[in-house]
């Protein structure tokens, strides 16, 4: 019997149970996903390390103005760019784990389902599923992106930021919809 189960592993979601935990209760969390969320996942951090790639990319072809010489040509290598990306999230979801791990956070991995009052149902990915009791249930599942109503013949041109996140080079142009954190 848990006292408190969480439902969703990101920044609401881990937040919550760690400080529960760290003032004595029982806690669990499930996450269907990436701990994290989606600001660690898809959102704020993976941009953030875009954007300090680029900005590294820019200082570079233009360290003459600040008196320094650069010897050959300067280039943009989106794949190792988009590795970095990959090992800085990776870092931190790591983080996560281990702060989850070290509270006595038991995590679990699938879809939760609250059938009744004081139950939750985790459903796995490979059909098995397991029933938690709990005395409160935190509801803390996040968000997705939503596409705006795009004209069928453009659908194939369009991505979400989930999308960009993960291109392996510059488009030649784009068009960015929205001016929210990750737009």
């Amino acid at each position: 019997m848990y006292d408190l189960v969480v439902i969703g592993a990101g920044p609401g979601g881990y937040v919550a149970a760690l400080r529960a935990a760290q003032l004595g209760a029982k806690v669990a969390v499930v996450e269907r996903d990436k701990l994290g969320g989606c600001c660690l996942n898809r959102g704020c951090i993976p941009t953030k390390a875009l954007v300090r790639s680029a900005e590294v990319y820019t200082t570079v072809r233009e360290a003459e103005t600040y008196g320094t010489r650069v010897q050959g040509s300067v280039a943009l290598d989106m794949r190792a760019v988009m590795a970095r990306k990959r090992d800085v999230v990776a870092q931190l979801v790591g983080g996560v784990e281990r702060l989850l791990a070290a509270a006595d956070v038991d995590v679990y991995r699938g879809t939760a389902s609250v059938p009744a009052p004081g139950r939750v149902t985790v459903a796995r990915q490979d059909g098995s599923s397991e029933q938690l009791e709990t005395r409160h249930i935190i509801l803390a599942t996040g968000s997705k992106p939503k596409l705006p109503p795009v004209p069928e013949d453009h659908l194939r041109l369009t991505i979400s930021s989930d999308d960009a996140l993960e291109l392996e080079e510059v488009p030649a142009s784009m068009l960015i919809i929205g001016g929210g954190v990750l737009g």
